[in-house]
Parts: C-alpha cells; structure tokens; sequence
C-alpha cells in the first residue's frame, strides 16, 4: 500500500494541475500539437508523435483545454509516485525536503498540465528512472521489458530521449557490458521504436534534417548565449535552491551505480547542451532531464546529513549534524518561499486579464468575426491557433520571408487552396479588412481569387559569394519544380525572382533587388539551370542573402538556401 502521505501530495497536485489546465487558456504549441492530434501519424515534422496520441486520447473526452491536457495532468501527477519510490523518503523531515525539493523545480510544474513533447519526456524520464533503478538490482525479466519500454517511451515523446538513455548508461558500462539483460532491454526498446523509424525513413528524414540542418542554419555565434546558457543550467531548476543543488553535485561520493548514472545525467547534458550553442540557443526545456538529476542528488545529499539512528555521538559528529539541521532548515524554507512564487505564477497565467495565452483566443475570435473564405497564414502558430477554435473550418499556411518550416509543409495543405479564392491574414500586406492580432499589431485581410501556389518550387545555389559592392553579379540557379502542375516565373508572370539580403534576421530586408528575366515554364518535376543577374548592395559588409519568389499579392517567400556574401 503506497504511504499514505504520497496519496496526500498526489491528490493534492491532481486537483491543483486540472483545475489549472481547465482554467489556464490554450498555448499556441498546444494548439499545434492538438493539431496533430487530429491527424494521427507515426512521426512529425519536428518531433515524435507522443504528444499527439496524448492529446488525442484527452480531446475525445473533453473537447476543450482540459482535453488537450488531459493525460499530462493525469501522468505526470502520477509520476510523483516514481520520484517517492527512487528516493524513498521515511522520516517526517525526509518527507517534507522530498515534496519542498520537488515542487520548487518550475519545469516540472510546467509540464504537469500545458501540453507540448517536453510533458510525456517529463514523465517517461522519470518512468524509465524507476525501472533502470529496479534494474541494476535485479535483471528480470519484468524489469527488462520494462526498461525497454521505457527507452520507447523516452524517443517516441523527443528525440531529446535518446540523451537519457545514453547518459544514464555511461557509468554502468563497466559493470554491465557483459549483461545480455541490458541488450535485451535495448532490443526490446529498438522494435517498439520501429514504426516511427520506417516512418523518419519514408518522410525523407525531415525531423533530422530540420533538427541538424535548417534549424537556425544561418545563426552566427554570439557569446550572449554562453551568458544565457550557464544562468539557465545553474539557475534553471529551482532559483532558490541552486547553492544547495551545485553543493550536492560538488560533494557527491557514492559508490552506487544508479546514484553515478544520475550525476551523469545531471552533469553531462550541461557539457553536451553548451557545444550547440555554437549553432543556437538553448532552450530551458532541453535542460529538463539534467534538472531532474539535480533534483534527485540533492535531494539524497541533504537527506542524508543526519544520522539519529545511532544512540552515542562524539562532539564533531554533533557539530557536523547541527549544521545539517540548519542547512536542512534553510532549503526547506528558500524552497517553500520557491513554491509560493510558482503558484503565484501559476495563477496569474490562468488568469484572462493576465495569462500570455489570452491573446490566443483573442486572436482567433478576432480573426473568426470577419469571416474569411480559406484563411491563410504566414506562421504555423497563426494557423493552429485559428484551427483551434474554429475547427469547422482549415486554416493553412504559406510561409513568407523567414518564416520556418513545419508540420504544414509534410501536410501540403496549402495545395488545396490552388485556384481557389482565399483570405490571405497577415500583418504585412495592407487591405481595408483588419483586426487586432498578436503584439497589437493590425493583421489585414486581404482575399485573392484564383490563388497559385508556388511553395513546392525549390532553388539550390552557391554557398558563399565573394563581390563588389554595386557590381553586376551573375548568379546560377538549379531550379525544380515539385508540383504536379507547370509554373510560370518571370517575364509577365505574377511570381518573380528576388534576391533578398540580410544580416541578422532573415525578415529584416537590408536590399532586395527584384531579378528582371524572361518567363520560364517549368513543368511537374523539371529541374532547370538557368542564371540570373542583378545589381550587389552598395554598402560593403558581410551579408547573408536568400533567393525567393515575390507574389505581387502576397509578398516573398524564400525558395533557397542561405548565401554567404562578402560584399567588399
């Protein structure tokens, strides 16, 4: 029978996280995630499709924001159960510094109830935790299974997973090399995975090649982010209880493997995590597997400060446990003084007047009232937000300037609208229609009858460009056209080359030379060498630079790679 004062915080934490996604408005990941749910698939273009079974199972009984949320709310507060289970607190203080350590880390009370991939990776970590814990002790067969499914489990909900699993294993190669067990577990763990693997294979390796390459491609290092990064790793699991968790990391000494595996797994991520800086940011989430681990060696250091099981103690052992009651004492005080700023938080993100998610529901009631034929979108956010609440109708999206890639492109949504009229909603593009949308900023909707796309039209060039500032450049394009129809560009045509130069944002035009050409007509599949001209920038400069096609009705959208230009 699970003790009785788990029950309790259990209990406790499930009244708080329902009441907190029934109430809290919906995030604009969520509403992208939901959409996914809706369209039920072994893979995504960003990450696996755990979320999406999640918020699919909850959206067929509340057709809501507790709905979305609801298996979050009921897994992850049932994960506090493993959490008790690794750690095992007895005694009264045990008790009070296991629910203080764990209620004081902000993510974990996060992803207990707003659903995004970061939510089911909260909860099979520390799944798989348990399991790997009951597993060095005893190889079963249950526990082998177990662990296997949980290895599923953590790469079906981020490809982030699949750092646990090697991290938490380093230190047990010594001892486990040998440990067929261990093989089967991960056999186990590679079968259940293959759907989603076929999957990666079909899709082309969208996940990867978003992930690896085009994500932040054309980012330049910047030491603001080692700034950001080393605050985020020291000061991102619970604020309060930093000095208490870095102290504990400091002074481990345990020869216990599983207590190895969860200082690997608190320290290595930090190490791994700074390296991609190099390409972009970190994001608070992805630290989340190595806040666990704090969380847990703190836990066990200051837990353990304080022997009273022996009757005779000599004066040093006294003083050295006075100063572990007082250290005791504080962290449970900072960490009660840590949990009252997150309710606080808590409660003003579930209120409207207050909550950052309210401009959501604004933004789609808002958009909703002008009835707009076809909606369509610059921004997947824009797009799922609007689907969200008005799922009668699609929204779909066409990406403009350097608006990045997303589910909606594997979907090719926006082939339907070929030929058709469509409400065009963007920020950019002035018509006499328009609502108040994100940032305050005026959307305006603009309708354009017999809509062409134009987004399966791809052009590979140079990488890097060396020039004279004012100079004529001749650039060569490779062109393919992946639509099932001919496209015409240039001469009369609506749609027209642009070369379009920046520097550090891809939206922020410093020049944009339209390229003056004849017409081409490109037909279903033809790839075309063809070599365009216009005039360089006149300001000398490192510049990044990308080829798009600009619709007079529309605006651009890049079409190419980033060119690097050194325009002297």
């Amino acid at each position: 029978m699970p003790d009785k004062r788990l029950i309790i915080g259990i209990l406790i934490m499930l009244t708080v996280n329902i009441l907190q996604a029934f109430f809290t408005p919906i995030s604009e990941d969520e509403a992208y995630y939901w959409l996914w749910s809706q369209n039920l698939d072994w893979g995504y273009f960003d990450h696996p499709p755990m979320v999406a079974w999640w918020i699919s199972l909850g959206y067929s009984i509340f057709q809501n924001e507790l709905g979305v949320r609801l298996v979050t709310v009921l897994l992850n507060s049932f994960s506090y159960f493993f959490l008790w289970e690794i750690l095992k607190p007895k005694t009264r203080n045990q008790v009070k510094l296991f629910w203080t350590s764990v209620l004081s880390v902000l993510i974990i009370h996060f992803f207990s109830f707003i659903t995004t991939p970061d939510a089911p990776l909260l909860f099979f970590t520390l799944l798989y935790l348990y399991v790997l814990q009951k597993f060095i002790s005893n190889q079963n067969l249950t526990n082998t299974l177990l662990l296997g499914f949980s290895m599923a489990g953590l790469v079906y909900s981020k490809y982030h997973g699949i750092l646990v699993i090697i991290f938490t294993l380093i230190p047990l190669i010594k001892d486990f090399y040998q440990n067929k067990k261990l093989y089967g577990a991960i056999l186990f763990g590679i079968v259940l995975y293959l759907p989603h693997t076929i999957w990666i294979i079909t899709h082309d390796f969208s996940p990867l090649r978003y992930h690896f390459m085009e994500r932040s491609a054309d980012d330049s290092f910047q030491w603001q982010r080692v700034l950001n990064y080393f605050g985020m790793y020291f000061m991102g699991a619970a604020p309060m209880l930093s000095y208490f968790i870095f102290n504990s990391i400091f002074r481990f000494k345990s020869k216990d493997l599983f207590r190895k595996s969860i200082l690997s797994l608190a320290v290595i991520p930090g190490i791994f995590f700074l390296f991609s800086l190099l390409k972009d940011n970190v994001q608070p989430q992805w630290l989340l597997i190595s806040f666990i681990a704090m969380i847990l060696l703190m836990y066990w250091n200051y837990s353990e400060t304080q022997d009273t099981s022996i009757e005779y103690q000599d004066v040093e052992f006294l003083n050295q446990n006075a100063r572990g009651k007082r250290q005791n004492n504080l962290l449970i005080g900072l960490g009660i003084a840590g949990i009252a700023l997150v309710l606080a938080l808590r409660i003003l993100i579930a209120v409207p007047s207050i909550s950052p998610f309210t401009k959501n529901e604004i933004f789609a009631e808002n958009a909703g009232k002008l009835n707009p034929v076809n909606p369509v979108f610059e921004k997947y956010q824009e797009a799922s937000v609007y689907n969200f609440f008005h799922p009668d109708q699609r929204a779909v999206v066409h990406r403009t300037l350097g608006n990045r890639k997303s589910q909606f492109d594997l979907w090719n949504w926006e082939e339907e609208m070929n030929g058709k009229t469509i409400t065009f909603i963007s920020p950019w593009t002035q018509s006499e229609n328009s609502f108040k949308g994100f940032k305050n900023r005026d959307y305006f909707l603009k309708v354009i009858p017999e809509y062409e796309t134009y987004h399966l039209v791809e052009v590979k060039t140079l990488t890097n460009l060396e020039t004279a500032a004012g100079e004529k450049i001749n650039l060569g394009l490779k062109i393919t056209n992946y639509h099932s129809r001919e496209i015409e560009i240039g001469g009369n045509s609506n749609l027209q080359f642009t070369v379009n130069y920046y520097q550090d944002f891809q939206y922020n035009i410093l020049y944009s030379p339209l390229v003056e050409m004849g017409k081409i007509i490109l037909a279903p599949g033809e790839e075309l060498d063809i070599q365009i001209s216009f005039l360089n920038i006149s300001k000398p400069g490192d510049y990044k630079a990308c080829v798009g096609i600009n619709n007079s009705q529309i605006g651009t959208t890049y079409v190419s790679n980033v060119v690097n230009l050194n325009v002297k």
